[in-house]
């Protein structure tokens, strides 16, 4: 999970840099693309094209467009935000998945994971600084963006059950590429779409080789270890982002965003400590 946090890092400050030049739309779609042909590419080296056929069609249709929701926001983020910030902020998927676990799973969240969402909400208002303006409001991007991306993996977890991880990572890929596309057609964005260049297009190529490698490492992970134990080294993120950050755009996460940070982690930690612990108490 750790080398798969570096990796989305890594492949979250090259989407920052290509943000300033390219619509959201494209750079999901070119990626998306990229990915796809990598995919083709590694499956005679492990098996038969028919390992991409999926056999729980609205398992891949649900995790392919939450996690192209999760990426056109999170690009939208990076365009507007540094990336420090925009990586803190995506730390909030858990307090999301605690407050919606009693209207959507059924699930009794006692007072002191409801303490902790509450605590940790305090961390994301000192991170967000909700004063007004475009930059305030641009954090709502990388919040939803973690709501997004936690209902995927919840997702992602249900189907390395019964899924080969090329086949989950392809169908996302191909969802990514045509809901994309369709976004930007919607949008008239195609007409402003921008030809890359050779050094833009070995980013682009880079992005996917990020995604295919982080993507591939964390549906890995969940195929042998429970999301509960592998979540705490996803907070490792906030440390590539800020060495990321700095060595690119000279950007350092200010007292408040490292406040905030420290406290959304820590709820985080604490919420993650007592599902833990309710598990084991249920389990015979």
């Amino acid at each position: 999970m750790v080398v798969s946090v570096f990796f989305m890092n890594l492949n979250n400050a090259l989407l920052k840099w290509l943000s300033g030049m390219y619509p959201a739309s494209q750079i999901i779609f070119m990626r998306s693309t990229v990915m796809i042909l990598i995919v083709l590419l590694m499956v005679p080296l492990f098996s038969s094209f028919s390992i991409l056929k999926p056999s729980n069609n609205s398992g891949h249709w649900y995790r392919g467009v939450l996690n192209l929701l999760n990426g056109i926001f999170f690009v939208l983020a990076v365009t507007y935000l540094p990336l420090a910030e925009t990586v803190a902020l995506t730390f909030a998927a858990p307090l999301f998945l605690t407050a919606l676990a009693i209207p959507f799973l059924g699930e009794r969240v006692g007072w002191r994971r409801w303490m902790a969402v509450s605590f940790g909400f305090l961390g994301i208002l000192i991170v967000a600084r909700p004063i007004g303006g475009a930059l305030q409001l641009a954090m709502l991007f990388p919040l939803i963006a973690a709501l997004t991306g936690a209902m995927r993996d919840i997702v992602t977890r249900k189907l390395t059950a019964e899924e080969s991880s090329l086949s989950i990572f392809f169908t996302s890929s191909l969802i990514s590429v045509g809901g994309s596309l369709l976004a930007s057609l919607l949008d008239g964005e195609p007409f402003n779409w921008v030809m890359p260049g050779f050094h833009d297009t070995v980013l682009v190529v880079l992005t996917g080789l990020c995604v295919a490698a982080g993507h591939y490492l964390m549906i890995e992970t969940f195929r042998f270890a429970e999301a509960k134990i592998v979540a705490p080294f996803r907070y490792t993120g906030i440390v590539w982002a800020t060495i990321l950050g700095f060595i690119v755009w000279g950007q350092l996460p200010d007292k408040f965003v490292v406040l905030g940070v420290l406290i959304i982690i820590a709820s985080g930690l604490y919420i993650l400590h007592r599902q833990r612990l309710l598990s084991e108490v249920k389990s015979p």
